[in-house]
């Protein structure tokens, strides 16, 4: 039997919710392989995954699509989906972004040659024809109890209406079976970030799978 889900709700992710949504994204992700490479100086990790994910999904709002979970009103889980042909941004959508990108490069520092190669190699391989997740995280004290299935399973009622595929990419192993379980196979061997890795694992969701976990949604 499963166990009854977290008591938050589901709801589209709103602009006042988004600085609050790339915490917990920031908090969330902050340990991937990925990120540490990109972002070696822990001290400062999390201060410029929440300037990069502010951007994010700044942009999802607007052009994509991006659920949070909310429990009594504060926000624990967030994800980022965007539409077939609608990422990587458009050059007026950077435009957009200036000022966010402005402060990104000032957070970053000597890292931003790494980050912009990293946004290269995920934005290149990126089919059109795909709905995108760019982002998924659980604010980390609350994880593993379903909220991240459930925002998978928001995801899901977009694209399996769309009748499209979908298309994630992720730098931890240990979330390839993770996806594997909600329907997502590897598409190409691992690319590394850097000789040695980390590796960016690339899954392609294909056919409808139940997730095994009940969704909550806001009344």
């Amino acid at each position: 039997m499963l166990a009854p889900p977290p008591p938050d709700v589901v709801v589209p992710l709103r602009p006042e919710d988004v600085r609050a949504a790339a915490t917990v994204l920031a908090a969330a992700l902050a340990e991937d392989p990925g990120f540490v490479h990109l972002f070696p100086v822990r001290r400062r990790r999390e201060h410029e995954l929440r300037a990069m994910y502010r951007m994010t999904l700044s942009d999802s709002v607007r052009y994509g699509r991006a659920f949070v979970t909310k429990l009594h009103g504060v926000v624990t889980g967030a994800i980022a989906i965007y539409p077939p042909g609608t990422y990587p941004m458009t050059a007026a959508r950077w435009w957009r972004q200036a000022g966010r990108i402005a402060r990104i490069a000032l957070y970053t520092r000597e890292h931003s040659l790494g980050i912009i190669r990293f946004g290269d190699v995920t934005a290149s391989g990126v089919p059109t024809d795909t709905w995108y997740v760019e982002a998924l995280g659980v604010r980390p004290d609350l994880q593993r109890a379903g909220r991240g299935k459930r925002l998978m399973a928001a995801a899901f009622g977009l694209v399996d209406g769309d009748e499209a595929p979908s298309y994630l990419e992720t730098t931890k192993p240990d979330n390839v079976g993770y996806y594997q379980a909600l329907g997502y196979d590897p598409v190409r061997e691992p690319l590394p970030l850097a000789e040695g890795g980390p590796w960016i694992f690339a899954m392609r969701r294909t056919e409808r799978r139940a997730v095994d976990a009940p969704v909550a949604k806001a009344g």
